[in-house]
């Protein structure tokens, strides 16, 4: 409620009001005081006498919209909205201050304040922040507790769209503010509420200090221990803001004990927090960073119940409205990106598809969620690397055999590519389909802000111009996570290409697949693994296009130096100290070919195809023995096929005969 209606004074446009009487004065500080105390229902009937007398003050009418909110119970939202748009009509002011108003009156930032409570809520984040952002412009004749109050919200509104920087400057104008008016409230209240005071102020700072400390974590600049190590007191946001921290550091056990003991399950009546669903979340994530997938989904799961639970009880029915504050409590989706996420790395490719796909809905910015998406349509193409060395495909190396003595004959498989699921066109619709895939890269490659590489650098007279480059670093949104940093992108690019080349070569799109197995391997920041696929993406799209000589040069094995999934180092000054929070960079799964050796023996491979298609037969059979002596144990199943294909060729039957005895003897004996 805002005080003071003798204060209130009406603008050219609005008609103006009676005096205030000594009596309505007292019924004002009556209403105000019942207020207070929480005495709601008095507090309305009060107000009512006041709007008895003063049907026309809008001062009067907004503050007992407020207090019949109130004694609603918070409930009444449709109603406090309405009686908040017959408070603008009122006075004749922009419901979204997007035209002049007399807001210069600063009795009226009460009202869009209320308005944006609402909207924070209500979920209804940008709105929120659209109203506020706009009202901040006119924060110096603002009473200092609605202004305070109103910085407070749009640095939580901030965090909640993912604007670390901007919430970090706002923290620095509340420190501004504070500072200001410092001196002047010591003044004032030096006789009276001193311990008061300054329980309030230290209570404040500790507030700035975490949101601080939210913010770097956000953005992922913390560069020190200082700020992490003020916070105080043992409740649950700070322990959590620690774990967190410890977490970005790679310290995952740290992390884990630093979440305590689980908590019993409660509903926060100011917020709807849930800690117990919180819990059970951040456990499900840092036990996939150690290495147990399988405990997380069980975690993870844990907390959907637990988010079930927390809707029930904060909506036990359709005919009662909850409380304002209660009404959009689920984390539903966020729990289900993240259960996705699991189940993806625990390869079931199946049930993360289910998970994901119900989350586009929701998350549909965001870059990452359609890259797995892909990886879980590729999963269940393809699992891993290392299916082509199973027996069950050796078996069907060679299919049956006819006839009996000199008519004794050998029939042989089709290939591996029979046994892949089989592939659909089109892909908008959702299924587990390198068509899909495809469509899903394509939208994960259209979130991210255009390539660097693309961008040409403006002339030196604009660069003058435009004046020096803004200090923030760029950040991605790709919520529910947090935004992504610069280097975050670039890493995030080459994945998307990556995955896109093979999608393109499974759909035999070869141009396609050489353009982006091309623009791959320009990146800066590859990692050695993504640098060996695109040179075997390269090689297989050439040889496919029958470029053999362009892809004898792309499939040098000795240009093969290095395989690990390690990420590179920071591509910007800006990121240098923020690599410290994420030490380990491997990945979590274990990829394969996980030595060089091997990595290089298949590379020879597919050089033995290129000169094969060459007709170059002795070079052929060469590299594929030089192949087939590294590659490990057991051979992968195409090595069969062109060794085979190789002595045929050549008139090597006695080879073949080799081959089929040592390997395949079960089929040539019946």
């Amino acid at each position: 409620m805002s005080s003071g209606e003798n204060d209130h004074q009406a603008s050219d446009d609005i008609p103006p009001q009676p005096p205030v009487t000594e009596q309505q004065r007292e019924l004002a500080a009556q209403a105000m005081s019942e207020f207070e105390k929480g005495q709601f229902t008095s507090c309305t009937k009060t107000m009512g006498l006041l709007g008895d007398a003063r049907p026309t003050d809008v001062k009067v009418v907004h503050n007992r919209s407020v207090a019949l909110f109130y004694q609603s119970q918070c409930r009444a939202v449709d109603e406090f909205r309405h009686n908040i748009q017959t408070v603008f009509n009122m006075a004749q002011i922009s419901p979204d201050l997007s035209e002049k108003s007399n807001i210069d009156d600063a009795d009226y930032a009460v009202v869009y304040y209320n308005k944006a409570v609402v909207l924070y809520h209500e979920k209804q984040h940008r709105a929120a922040l659209s109203v506020l952002e706009k009202l901040f412009r006119y924060v110096e004749p603002i009473d200092e507790a609605l202004a305070q109050k109103m910085m407070l919200l749009l640095t939580e509104l901030y965090l909640a769209v993912h604007q670390p920087f901007d919430a970090m400057r706002m923290i620095m104008n509340i420190d501004k503010f504070l500072s200001g008016k410092s001196q002047s409230s010591q003044d004032k209240d030096k006789d009276k509420n001193d311990t008061n005071y300054a329980a309030a102020q230290e209570s404040l700072k500790a507030k700035l200090t975490l949101y601080k400390v939210r913010c770097n974590q956000m953005a992922k600049v913390m560069k020190n221990k200082k700020e992490c190590k003020a916070l105080q007191g043992n409740s649950q946001p700070v322990n959590y803001v620690k774990a967190c921290y410890e977490y970005l550091k790679g310290n995952w056990k740290k992390a884990a004990k630093m979440l305590g003991n689980p908590p019993n399950f409660h509903i926060s009546p100011s917020n709807g927090e849930c800690l117990a669903v919180m819990y059970a979340n951040n456990q499900a994530v840092i036990n996939l960073c150690l290495s147990k997938p399988n405990l997380a989904i069980c975690q993870m799961r844990e907390a959907l119940r637990y988010n079930e639970k927390a809707i029930k009880e904060a909506i036990p029915n359709d005919k009662v409205r909850p409380p304002l504050q209660l009404s959009y409590v689920s984390q539903h989706y966020l729990l289900l990106y993240n259960l996705g996420v699991l189940q993806l790395h625990s390869k079931r490719p199946s049930a993360a598809f289910d998970c994901l796909v119900e989350c586009v809905q929701v998350y549909h910015r965001n870059p990452r969620l359609w890259l797995r998406l892909a990886e879980c349509c590729i999963m269940h193409y393809r699992e891993n690397n290392d299916v082509d060395r199973e027996h069950k495909l050796k078996l069907e190396v060679m299919q049956a055999s006819v006839g009996t003595g000199f008519h004794h004959k050998l029939i042989l498989g089709q290939g591996v590519q029979r046994n892949r699921k089989m592939l659909s066109t089109g892909g908008v619709f959702p299924t587990l389909s390198m068509g899909f895939a495809s469509f899903c890269l394509k939208n994960a490659l259209s979130q991210l802000p255009v390539d660097p590489l693309d961008v040409k650098p403006p002339p030196q007279d604009e660069q003058a111009e435009s004046g020096p480059p803004p200090t923030d670093p760029i950040l991605v949104s790709a919520e529910p996570s947090n935004p992504l940093r610069e280097s975050e992108v670039a890493n995030l690019r080459c994945s998307i290409l990556a995955a896109s080349t093979y999608v393109s070569l499974c759909e035999n799109e070869y141009y396609k697949a050489l353009a982006q197995a091309t623009n791959l391997l320009r990146q800066p920041n590859l990692s050695p693994a993504q640098r060996y696929l695109g040179h075997m993406y390269k090689g297989e799209a050439l040889i496919a296009l029958d470029r053999i000589a362009d892809a004898v040069d792309t499939l040098n094995p000795e240009n093969v130096t290095d395989v690990s999934s390690t990420l590179p180092e920071s591509i910007s000054d800006q990121e240098k100290d923020q690599e410290r929070l994420a030490e380990n960079k491997e990945s979590l799964l274990k990829w394969l070919p996980a030595s060089v050796t091997v990595a290089k023996a298949l590379m020879q491979y597919n050089l033995a195809v290129a000169y094969a298609m060459r007709t170059e037969y002795e070079k052929a059979l060469k590299a594929l023995t030089e192949s087939s002596e590294k590659v490990g144990s057991p051979i992968p199943v195409q090595m069969f096929y062109l060794k085979l294909y190789l002595d045929l060729k050549q008139g090597n039957k006695q080879g073949a005969i080799s081959i089929i005895s040592d390997y395949f003897g079960y089929i040539s004996r019946s």
